[in-house]
């Protein structure tokens, strides 16, 4: 029992280094940094819904934030639209890194900075499990306490 579950970790732990060495993984980290850049973009030209664009549209998208977890597209795009309405501020990123999981998903770590219009200038960290569809990088979790 002990020697097929080595021979079945080594399997996977092969496979992982197998896929990381592929062009899939070489690629993911301009286009997540693209993503984000955009994300970026659409915040700070006050489009929340191009801003959405960025979290998969799906009931199981999370938000955790540091006092609830949000589930599904619409609840997250509501909050943001309660926290934020039309004054949303400029939105940059700092000390961004970046983990492959696979060819499709991969795990953001920042700091996010926003600069309102109030003159506040809120600041924190945020971990993203994003997924690669074929329309491109969603957030899948966010987590931004």
């Amino acid at each position: 029992m002990l020697m097929r579950s080595l021979v079945k970790f080594g399997s996977i732990l092969l496979a992982i280094v197998v896929a990381a060495s592929t062009p899939a993984f070489a690629a993911g980290n301009d286009g997540i940094n693209a993503f984000l850049t955009q994300t970026a973009y659409d915040w700070n030209h006050g489009n929340l819904d191009a801003f959405m664009r960025g979290y998969e549209n799906a009931p199981t998208t999370l938000y955790i934030s540091s006092t609830k977890v949000i589930h599904g597209y619409a609840a997250i795009r509501a909050r943001y639209a309660s926290h934020y309405g039309s004054s949303m501020g400029v939105l940059s990123f700092s000390d961004l890194t970046t983990r492959m999981l696979g060819p499709d998903y991969a795990v953001v770590v920042a700091h996010w900075h926003l600069a309102m219009t109030n003159g506040t200038h809120p600041t924190g960290i945020f971990s993203l499990v994003l997924h690669h569809a074929s329309s491109g990088w969603h957030i899948i979790d966010d987590h931004t306490p």
